[in-house]
Formats: structure tokens, C-alpha cells, sequence
């Protein structure tokens, strides 16, 4: 038996169960852990790739450096994981795949799968969204997590796609991707939006309904300062 992934308590609270198989191994974003059952074997882990990609993560892609590693000492052992706001998890099998998924919203992978950083364009980086994202390859599941609802469209080989970078969880490998700001920068300020993602099919795209920027906005405005 490969593992298997469970959602519970979808979709404002989503909990991930991960069933292992005896020896398997799942990586789970650090802090992420909500309860395991008898049978697991812990330890600190940097996930796929080692050290060098652990730091390429950390650096680039948002991502903790250490991660989660549970390893199955009895068939059918579980661990279950949430993310760190309200909100939903998908579950996603690749088959020899590529998929992309946007920094913090990896929840987690299973041990097959290797992952680094792909940039998103060069205008992202400078600014506030949309820098990195990370790029999965294998065989195995990964689990990816949303702030709010999450929303799966299926484009089709003609379909095009503009979302707010702050709201893209993940896309598949075969979906164009193209980062600019939205309708030229004074629209831009105008209207109050920052990059948005211009999405070409075919391919899979995940898309969350809230972004983690504007709940940080509204908790910590920013307010002027006095002087004297």
C-alpha cells in the first residue's frame, strides 16, 4: 500500500491525514504536524534534495529549511497536518510530473518527489508577490494548502487565466506563465493591485480565495508615525 492522503474538516479547517505504508516516508512543512499515531519514527529533515536545496528553498522560495520526516515503522501509520491559516488542502498525484507551487504553499511531499525553485520573472522580484515559486518532479503526492477557499480549473489547450499572484497556490508544468502588473503600472496603482499571473493552458491551476498579504495588512496597518 503507497500512502494515502485523507482530508478531514474541509473546507474552512482542512486537516491532512498522510497514511504511510511500512518504511515509507512523508515531509511535513515544519510546525505543520497536528497529531501522529503509534508507529512513526521523527527527526528533523531538510526534505528532497539535501542541504543545497534546502537552502536554495529557504532563501529563494520562502520555504523553512528543516521540514518533518516521518517514517512508517508499522503499516498504516499516520500523521495529520494543517497549514497555518483557515482554509483548504489539496491532494495532488504526480506520474513522472512537474508541478509548480507558490512560496508557503507547500504543506507536504512524499519522499520520491524532488523539488527546487523556479523563478516566476525577473519583474517579480521587485516587488511585493509572486517571487519564486517551487517545482516538484516525480512520482508520489504532495499536499498543497490554501488561505481561504481553494478553487481547481482544468484550462484547456485555448484557455486563458489572470489571477492575482497572492491568490496562486500551484499549476501544472504545461500551463504558460507570464508575471506582470495588471494593465500597465499605473492601473496598477490606481486601482490598488500589485502582479497578477497570465495563465495559458493546458494544464491544471489552483487558486486560493484569500491572500496571506492583506490579512497581514489588515492586522499591522501601517500608521503614521508622530513626530514630536
Amino acid at each position: 500500500m503507497a500512502m494515502q492522503m485523507q482530508l478531514e474538516c474541509s473546507p474552512s479547517y482542512t486537516l491532512a491525514y498522510c497514511y504511510l505504508a511500512l518504511g515509507e516516508t512523508v515531509y511535513v512543512e515544519s510546525g505543520a504536524m497536528v497529531m501522529m499515531s503509534e508507529g512513526l519514527e521523527v527527526a528533523g529533515g531538510v526534505g528532497p534534495g539535501g542541504i543545497s536545496s534546502a537552502a536554495v528553498r529557504k532563501i529563494f522560495g520562502g520555504q523553512n529549511f528543516m521540514m518533518g520526516r516521518y517514517s512508517a515503522t508499522h503499516q498504516g501509520a499516520w500523521v495529520a497536518a494543517a497549514p497555518p491559516y483557515p482554509g483548504d488542502i489539496a491532494s495532488i498525484d504526480l506520474q513522472q510530473e512537474t508541478f509548480h507551487v507558490q512560496q508557503g504553499s507547500l504543506l507536504a511531499v512524499s519522499e520520491n518527489i524532488d523539488f527546487d525553485v523556479k523563478y516566476a520573472g525577473v519583474r517579480s522580484i521587485v516587488l511585493r508577490e509572486g517571487a519564486t515559486m517551487l517545482r516538484l518532479s516525480g512520482t508520489g503526492q504532495i499536499l498543497v494548502s490554501s488561505f481561504g477557499g481553494l478553487q481547481r480549473f482544468d484550462l484547456g489547450g485555448e484557455d486563458r487565466l489572470t489571477v492575482d499572484t497572492g491568490h496562486l497556490v500551484g499549476l501544472s508544468d504545461t500551463v504558460g506563465l507570464r508575471v506582470e502588473p495588471l494593465s500597465g503600472v499605473k492601473t496598477s496603482v490606481l486601482t490598488g493591485e500589485g502582479l497578477v499571473a497570465r495563465l495559458s493552458g493546458p494544464g491544471t491551476v489552483f487558486v486560493q480565495t484569500r491572500a496571506e498579504q492583506e490579512l497581514r495588512s489588515w492586522l499591522a496597518p501601517h500608521r503614521a508615525q508622530r513626530t514630536n
